[in-house]
């Protein structure tokens, strides 16, 4: 009986966690890195719904949760790497699975792996004289005009209802992309000092 109710509250505490850190730990999938942007469908975003939210009013809408990581293989090796988070991704009205609101998300995916492109291109280019501390400011800025362009993002395309805007940023986006195509390889070769 002890156990039954330890268990019990044990489960509680830890739904309480997870949902305070937004992460789906009871159907929890790993992150996807960028190179597998293809294969990500709605049925992938898990994140669990908090009651009452809303996007300005709305309770039909979806989030895409991605990340970049820095890691340091060895003195000679950086890797960069743009992830999706299911686990941490929402739909919040698993009727409005369709392809145009998928496609906006998707394109948050890829204004994040801009992103590290550009980090990537400016580690590269300073490779010899780089330290670890100038890579984490770099990318401290690089999240911050990421953010800002997240958000007009989904201010101009009204988070894909105006689809002109939508198309717009699309074709922007992937121009971005296919300019920095040369650093799509999450490896940059440096010489780093701690």
């Amino acid at each position: 009986m002890r156990l039954a109710i330890f268990l019990i509250v044990l489960s509680l505490i830890l739904l309480a966690v997870a949902a305070l850190f937004d992460v789906n730990y009871i159907d929890y999938e790993r992150p996807l890195p960028y190179s597998e942007w293809e294969k990500i469908n709605f049925y992938d975003f898990k994140g669990l719904k908090k009651p009452g939210m809303t996007l300005n009013g709305v309770s039909e809408f979806a989030y895409i949760k991605t990340t970049r990581t820095i890691n340091y293989l060895n003195n000679r090796n950086v890797e960069i790497t743009t992830y999706f988070h299911p686990s941490r991704s929402y739909v919040f009205a698993k009727d409005i699975r369709n392809a145009d609101l998928l496609r906006h998300e998707l394109y948050h995916f890829h204004i994040a792996e801009y992103f590290s492109r550009l980090l990537r291109q400016e580690v590269s280019r300073q490779k010899d004289m780089i330290t670890r501390n100038q890579i984490a400011d770099l990318n401290h800025e690089y999240k911050k005009l990421e953010s800002e362009m997240q958000g007009r993002y989904d201010e101009d395309s009204y988070h894909s209802y105006v689809l002109q805007e939508q198309k717009k940023w699309e074709r922007q986006v992937d121009s971005l992309l296919r300019s920095l195509q040369k650093f799509s390889d999450t490896h940059v070769y440096i010489s780093t000092k701690k």
